[in-house]
This record gives structure tokens, C-alpha cells and sequence, in this order.
């Protein structure tokens, strides 16, 4: 053991009335930490390296205490807290044992240290120099360029960890020759390939003049050469003790093996008998996790895109698009008919309305979805909104469909019965990526921005169905930028972003925060009836190394019961609880559905192209847009 832990005082099994477990069959986790205020935020990690299962706490006056924890020989570490400054902290961990219906005691004394600089963001940056905004990003006019356009849909980070990287971990490197054409690629090229669709954002905020200075800006400061650097983190978010002392998280870990390098997790979703599911993109596997008995199993073979929504006999839609059956261990993959083939659906979200119809967004193509269950057949529609890019998808408690623009600043709905679209703008900033709705309890519907000006304008948006009214609330969070919402059963809303999940309750219009268990993003949630809120650290994985993994927080560690995961019976993603359909079987087969969408000429009309479309609507999807490039250049 390093120097850095002064001594471990005591290990032993004690009896205390505050830390009686609530399940039986568990233990629990007690002790004190002695360190110096200056510090700052610690926390405690108690992890059953056979299970593969951790638990965090956070240290409050001096004190830590983790219920429920399956017996089993633990490292427990003490440590910084991720989003704050003291995750440089160096860890370090001792070891004890946790039994049935017992308390284990471990006190720590950790001297005073110096606290190594440390940067923000929830990617991992290894081997960077670290330095203060100002001098990574030196002030002028085209440092305003960069924060107003290009910090839409990038981060911070992005630029100066001139390392080549999968992204949005890493970039190519670029020489100032190599910036202007990515600047111009991004303004007046096609999106994603996406023919007849316009650039990633309007050519109109940029002049030429500033394409030039933005350009000179980012090769003399973000060049072939320049060395990888991170912007340093100057502040903490604050933190309220009180809320953090009740919190823990329990993690399911899926290390990092031989053949599987590089797991990293993304979407959850409960399967309604209190199992997780969540897709690990690394390990292209679907993982089920039973939280009640801790047990975690990989389904090899079966994986592939980022999203995935169970059934209500139990399969598992992923990917883009496919169809798992467990018990048969076979899948189905759904493809777009094409010439004499076929090709991928670029499905992105998926959701299941009360008819047990499977919506779709079509992130690459803009578009929007529908798997029909009376036919197994998929139509499309194109949408009618310039840079609409479907993303994230939510039902309101009516059916109507919602879903994040991605590059519209805003959020778009669908109504299945006129087919019929319209957009909501929540925030003037442009471009701003959206990545997610969500809808409460009252119908009311919200979002957040991931991107905005200078990544200093996180913030949560309300829109009143009833008003079409948008409320904005801010989140006080240093380059913050905020992935996915989602309420829980009293109207909270739950937030997701860079390094914390946040509560925001509406009626005192105010964020808790609740730092997690490492450096990552993160890109979906999932809320339980009982309050548990469910992701998986993405980045972790895919920057940090972490690994994949399923982890879950609870907001009062002493009102745990279960850790079975359901959710509520009138969320909005549980349509599988309170309808009956039939089942699609499957099949291990492969799928062939029409390519073309019900509207192929909507979207030309809509921007003033429809000259350049001469293809009439077809009820069964079977349509062919004509249209080539014309709107890229509007």
C-alpha cells in the first residue's frame, strides 16, 4: 500500500442500526475517512471482482455507508469523485469481506495532498497537457466562430486532443488546408451521404470571411503537429450533502478480455420480470443483467447498433434492425430491400406504441420509421423539416410521435393518424444538437441540449402541449453537455449528462446532482417505479478503458426493497404493460422490406425543391425519392 494511504485503522464486522441491510440475504458497508477539507469530494467503491458488481457511495462529514451488497470478498477504495477536481486523487484500496445480514467496518486517513490538475468532459484524455481555456483557445474573433458554430455539435475537447481516435473520442488531424475543407464540408457538403439532404448546418451562419479566419485559427492552434492538450477544470459543480449521503450506485461490470478489448455499453431497457437488458457495442453482444439475483449474462452473437427495446414476450429489438428470441438464441435482421440486395435500416432509437407498432428513427437518412406488427413490414416517412435528423423517440400518453431533431435546434412530432408533422424550435441557438425527448406524467414534453454556444448554455427545455409554450431551464455545469431526459413516477425530471445524472424537480425549479462512478457520457436512462435510474457509461468504455458496464443509482439507498427493475405502468416506454398484442416470431431469418418512403417528395416540396421530385406516394412504402443533392445546396 502507497504512502498515499496513511494507514487502514480497522476491518471488522460490527452492528450498526443505520446500515441493517433492507434485502435479506445482503450485508453492508460502514467507516469513516479522515481527510483534509482542501480535498474536496470523496468517495467510496466496494467491488466483488467474482461477481462483477461494485458499489459507490459518497463520503459526507467524514463518513460512508453502502447497504445491499451481495456477500463476497471486496476491494473497497477510496477515492475522488468524477466532475469534481478531486478525481486526480490518487485511489487506493484494501480489502474485506461482506456476509449475510452483517455490517464490515473499514476506516480510512488519508493525508494531505496537492491535487493534480484535471480536466472536464466525460471522455478520458490520456497523456494530454492540461491548460486553462483561455490558453488552449486564445480570445478573438474567430474563437467567437468556433464557440458559436462549431460548438453546436462538438466538444471542447474535441479540438485540442489532437490524437486520431474512433469518434467523437478522437479526430483526424488536419493541417490548415485540411480544416478549410472539413469547415466547408460541414456547411455545404450532404450530411451522412445522405442524398438530396442538405449540409450538417446552414452555410448562412458562417460568411466566407469567417470560414477563412476559422480556418487559420484552427491550423495554427489545432494543427498536424500540435501536441494533445485538455481543457482544464477550474471549478466544481456544487454539491448538496445532504442529497449525496442518502445516494448509491450498484454497478454490473463487463471487464475488458482477451478477444473482447474494447466493451463499452449503451441504451437499457427493462424486459417487465425485473431484468435489464443493455446493448454493448463493444462486445457487439446483448448483455441481461438479473439485478435481484446479481447475475449477468452475455448473449454472444447477437449485437450491433447503439439502441434496443424488449418486447413483451421477451425478445429484444437492437440494432438496425434486428429481432432476438433468448430462448431460441436466433435472431432476425430486417433489411431495406435494394437493386438485386439489400442494404442496413440506419435505425438510431426505436419505442413501442400501445398497438405493439415499432417506431423508428432513421438518424443518417431523416427519417422516421414503423415496424407494423399485423404485417412484420416497415414504412417510412421522410421528414419534411431541413436538417431533421430523428434521433431520440418518446410516445405521449396519446400516441403521437416525438423525437429530437438532432441539427434543428428543436423537436419534431409526428401524429400517426394524419401523418402529419410539426416542429418545435426549443432554444435560438444555431446549430444546437438535440439528442433526446422525453414525456411526463401531465403530457408535457422535454428535452436538453447537448451542444450550444461555447458549451456554457446547457440547458432543459419544457414544452407545453397545450400553450406550445417552451420553458428553459438552465444547468449550471461547466461545458456541460446534457444527453437524454426522462421522468420518474412524481414528475421529476431525470437529466443525463457529461460526468453526473441530475434531478431537476419542476415544482422548485431547481437540479440535484449526482456525481457518478466514472469519467463518461451518458446516452440513455431508464427509470424504475421505484425511483432507480439506470444507463450505461459509455465513454468509459469507449475512451477509458473501464470496460462495459450496467449501472444504476439510487437516489435513497435505505428505500431499496428490490433490486428488480420495472417501470411504472403509465410510462410512456412501458406500452407492453398495459396491452396485448401478438408476438412476432423469430425465426433466424433474414428480413426484405421496402426502401422507399410513404412521402418521397414531402421533403423537396418543403424547401422548395419539388420540382425535383416526380414520384407519387405509395401506401405500402414501396416509393422512390429522385431527387439527388438539390437540397444541399439551398
Amino acid at each position: 500500500m502507497r504512502s498515499m494511504l496513511a494507514a487502514l485503522l480497522l476491518s471488522s464486522f460490527a452492528f450498526d442500526a443505520r446500515a441493517v441491510a433492507a434485502i435479506a440475504g445482503t450485508g453492508s458497508l460502514q467507516g469513516t475517512v479522515q481527510a483534509a477539507p482542501a480535498l474536496g469530494q470523496l468517495t467510496v467503491y466496494a467491488y466483488d471482482a467474482e461477481r462483477r458488481i461494485g458499489y459507490m457511495v459518497f463520503v459526507v462529514d467524514g463518513r460512508y455507508r453502502a447497504t445491499n451488497l451481495f456477500p463476497g470478498k471486496y476491494t473497497v477504495t477510496v477515492r475522488g469523485t468524477p466532475g469534481q477536481r478531486s478525481w486526480s486523487l490518487p485511489a487506493r484500496s484494501s480489502s474485506t469481506r461482506i456476509l449475510a445480514d452483517k455490517t464490515a467496518q473499514l476506516d480510512f486517513v488519508v493525508p494531505d495532498t496537492a491535487l493534480a490538475p484535471t480536466y472536464v468532459g466525460g471522455m478520458t484524455y490520456a497523456d494530454a497537457k492540461i491548460a486553462s481555456y483561455d490558453e488552449i483557445y486564445p480570445p478573438g474573433e474567430a474563437r467567437q466562430v468556433l464557440e458559436r458554430v462549431c460548438f453546436g455539435c462538438h466538444t471542447t475537447q474535441l479540438y485540442p486532443y489532437n490524437v486520431v481516435r474512433t469518434y467523437p473520442t478522437g479526430r483526424n488531424r488536419f493541417d490548415r488546408e485540411g480544416w478549410r475543407i472539413t469547415i466547408e464540408r460541414m456547411a455545404n457538403g450532404v450530411a451522412f451521404g445522405a442524398k438530396g439532404k442538405p449540409s450538417y448546418f446552414d452555410p448562412l451562419l458562417i460568411s466566407p470571411r469567417e470560414r477563412e479566419l476559422l480556418a487559420d485559427y484552427l491550423g495554427q492552434h489545432f494543427g498536424l503537429e500540435a501536441k494533445p492538450r485538455a481543457v482544464l477544470q477550474e471549478s466544481d459543480p456544487q454539491l448538496d450533502p445532504a442529497v449525496l449521503a442518502k445516494a448509491q450506485y450498484v454497478e454490473y461490470r463487463f471487464p475488458n478480455v482477451p478477444g473482447e478489448p474494447d466493451r463499452f455499453t449503451h441504451t437499457p431497457d427493462f424486459d417487465g420480470r425485473g431484468n435489464v437488458w443493455i446493448m454493448d457495442r463493444g462486445g457487439e453482444s446483448l448483455v441481461e443483467v438479473d439485478p435481484v439475483a446479481g447475475r449477468i449474462t452475455d448473449h454472444k452473437g447477437h449485437g450491433g447498433g447503439e439502441f434496443l427495446a424488449l418486447d413483451r414476450d421477451g425478445t429484444v429489438w437492437y440494432g438496425g434492425l434486428s429481432h432476438f428470441d433468448p430462448k431460441k438464441n436466433v435472431h432476425d435482421e430486417y433489411k431495406f430491400e435494394w437493386k438485386q440486395s439489400f442494404r442496413s435500416i440506419p435505425v438510431s432509437s426505436m419505442v413501442l406504441d400501445s398497438h405493439g407498432d415499432l417506431w423508428l428513427t432513421l438518424l443518417t437518412t431523416g427519417g422516421l420509421g414503423k415496424l407494423d406488427r399485423k404485417t412484420n413490414n416497415i414504412v417510412w416517412w421522410d421528414v419534411p423539416v431541413a436538417r431533421a435528423r430523428p434521433y431520440g423517440i418518446v410516445l405521449d400518453h396519446n400516441d403521437n410521435v416525438w423525437f429530437a431533431g438532432y441539427h434543428t435546434s428543436g423537436i419534431e412530432r409526428f401524429d400517426p393518424k394524419t401523418e402529419s408533422f410539426r416542429h418545435y424550435r426549443l432554444t435560438t441557438g444555431a446549430p444546437t444538437n438535440i439528442r433526446r425527448p422525453a414525456v411526463d406524467s401531465k403530457n408535457a414534453v422535454w428535452s436538453v441540449t447537448w451542444g450550444s454556444f461555447a458549451m456554457q448554455n446547457g440547458a432543459l427545455y419544457r414544452v407545453d402541449q397545450t400553450t406550445n409554450q417552451v420553458e428553459e431551464f438552465k444547468i449550471d455545469i461547466p461545458y456541460t453537455n446534457p444527453y437524454d431526459v426522462e421522468p420518474d413516477r412524481d414528475d421529476n425530471i431525470w437529466v443525463a449528462t457529461d460526468n453526473h445524472v441530475l434531478k431537476f424537480d419542476p415544482r422548485s425549479k431547481k437540479f440535484a446532482r449526482y456525481p457518478v462512478t466514472t469519467r463518461t457520457d451518458i446516452p440513455k436512462l431508464a427509470v424504475t417505479r421505484d425511483g432507480a435510474v439506470w444507463f450505461g457509461p459509455r465513454n468509459a468504455g469507449q475512451s477509458g478503458g473501464y470496460g462495459g458496464a450496467l449501472t444504476a443509482l439510487y437516489p435513497d439507498k435505505d428505500a431499496i426493497r428490490s433490486y428488480a427493475a420495472f417501470y411504472a405502468d403509465d410510462n410512456t416506454r412501458n406500452r407492453k404493460a398495459r396491452a396485448d398484442w401478438a408476438p412476432i416470431p423469430v425465426r433466424g431469418e433474414r428480413v426484405l422490406v421496402p426502401a422507399g418512403p410513404r412521402n418521397p417528395c414531402e421533403f423537396a416540396e418543403t424547401v422548395g425543391l419539388g420540382a425535383g421530385c416526380n414520384v407519387k406516394p405509395a401506401a405500402d412504402g414501396t416509393g422512390a425519392a429522385s431527387i439527388n443533392g438539390g437540397a444541399a445546396r439551398e
